[in-house]
């Protein structure tokens, strides 16, 4: 649902303040820069548009880029709405530390409390996994359950419902004891939302509408976007320009399910940087602390958020099946930036981190585009789909000399050629190796990931 937390040397010097007013007559003083740092990915394709939202000091501007659509050549406005994805975690994250605040349920309110029948069947899990222990990813729940069998390939979680759920957490045996890292979980934080659901007797989409979008004015940060605004939707893009699909949720909506507009992600960086006073601006105070400390190469966490090396800048991204955001907040700097695009493409992720820099007052440089150009020749030969089991296929694509992987319910990714055999994915720890013959097609692939051999077999075309 959302892109494996990069792990990115964020912000390890020191930041200065900087804004100025951004009127008709007086332009945002940073545009100019962002702009240099944004046309050449429209302009090269690898995002169809962008929206960037920045929160300076006193200062709130938006800049918008490319067409939502290359047949509709529409420009987006600070209007537009996309799937934000895992960046619905760190709205998680505040859910919680709002029903903490209003005294529903604690830090160390364990699974069992809130759904018994999870206790009762397996105490282990039951009674030793707490809140705060899902919004930090030290839960030792793995990514995804291992019973998400999507009818629909294109919607992984629109039939994931909370009963089956439940059940997975009924049969699951940890391997990791709960409060120390253990990896970044879409189901911990799926889970998250919804047992603060079932604990408030509601749906995760009233409780973030009633908790934090009506206070906070973010009329269009919805989990379902009404009709009469469907015009406003950014068509989703895969990496290599075909349509990709807006993703329905059933049970794992607290983790990737929130679409958003600029304008609104504006509104909530403005209240991170200077909460109000009442139940909601405390519990924003609670949700940004300190929970869980940084280990090897996982980030120390908020409720939800990731902390930077800084030890001050808030982040998170997301990534859906055509969709990627950055956000990235800095009460150091008295400043946030959050990016959207309607493309998956990881380039978001530095563009969010570049104005950050900018802001701080660093030096910039442009964004890179990672990956080589390939052969046409050779990525005719690798192009395919590859078969690991009946429900688990790798489609190998090829577009503008580049090529990508895509597995059945998750977002495509860039291949960076090692060799012509040899392919790291970007953004994940992992590579393919092809069995490539003198002649002719690929026969298979070879994933390579977490220790993890696993051979797919070429379909037919």
């Amino acid at each position: 649902m959302a892109c494996n937390p990069l792990i990115v040397a964020l912000l390890s010097t020191a930041m200065l303040v900087t804004g100025r007013s951004a009127t008709a007559a007086e332009p945002y003083r940073h545009a100019a820069k962002i702009d240099e740092l944004v046309k050449p990915l429209i302009d090269s394709g690898t995002l169809p548009s962008v929206v960037i939202g920045v929160v300076d000091g006193g200062t709130q501007w938006i800049g918008t880029y490319g067409s939502v659509t290359a047949d509709q050549p529409l420009p987006p406005t600070a209007d537009t709405i996309y799937e934000i994805g895992s960046v619905t975690k760190v709205f998680t994250g505040l859910l919680l530390a709002d029903a903490i605040r209003s005294g529903e349920c604690s830090l160390e309110t364990t699974i069992g409390e809130i759904v018994p029948s999870i206790r009762e069947r397996n105490p282990t899990v039951g009674s030793s996994i707490q809140l705060w222990h899902l919004a930090t990813h030290t839960s030792g729940l793995p990514r995804l359950p291992t019973n998400l069998q999507p009818a629909d390939p294109l919607q992984p979680y629109a039939d994931y419902d909370r009963r089956l759920m439940f059940e997975f957490l009924e049969g699951f045996k940890p391997t990791t004891a709960p409060g120390k890292p253990s990896g970044y979980s879409n189901l911990g934080m799926g889970l998250l939302g919804e047992l603060l659901a079932t604990r408030t007797r509601t749906a995760y989409e009233n409780l973030l509408q009633d908790r934090i979008t009506t206070p906070l004015g973010m009329k269009d940060t919805v989990i379902r976007v009404r009709d009469a605004d469907r015009p406003r939707i950014a068509p989703p893009h895969k990496l290599d320009g075909t349509p990709g699909t807006e993703w329905q949720f059933a049970a794992m909506t607290g983790a990737g399910a929130i679409r958003s507009t600029a304008r609104d992600m504006s509104r909530w960086i403005a209240a991170h940087l200077s909460p109000s006073e009442g139940e909601l601006g405390n519990a924003i105070e609670l949700a940004w602390q300190q929970h869980s400390a940084a280990a090897g190469d996982t980030f120390a966490m908020g409720l939800g958020w990731h902390i930077a090396r800084d030890g001050s800048t808030r982040w998170h991204n997301g990534q859906t099946d055509g969709y990627h955001s950055m956000l990235m907040i800095s009460r150091d700097l008295n400043a946030g930036v959050i990016v959207l695009s309607n493309s998956e493409a990881a380039e978001v992720d530095s563009i969010g981190e570049t104005v950050i820099r900018l802001l701080a007052g660093n030096p910039i440089g442009p964004v890179a585009t990672p990956g080589v150009m390939v052969d046409q020749k050779l990525s005719n030969r690798l192009v395919g789909r590859y078969q690991l089991t009946p429900a688990f296929i790798l489609t190998i694509t090829a577009k503008n000399g580049r090529l990508f992987v895509q597995a059945t319910g998750q977002p495509q990714l860039k291949l960076v050629a090692e060799r012509n055999t040899k392919w790291s994915i970007q953004g994940v720890v992992a590579t393919l190796e092809f069995d490539l013959p003198a002649e002719g097609s690929a026969a298979s692939v070879t994933l390579f990931q977490n220790g993890a051999v696993l051979k797919a077999i070429r379909l037919a075309d």
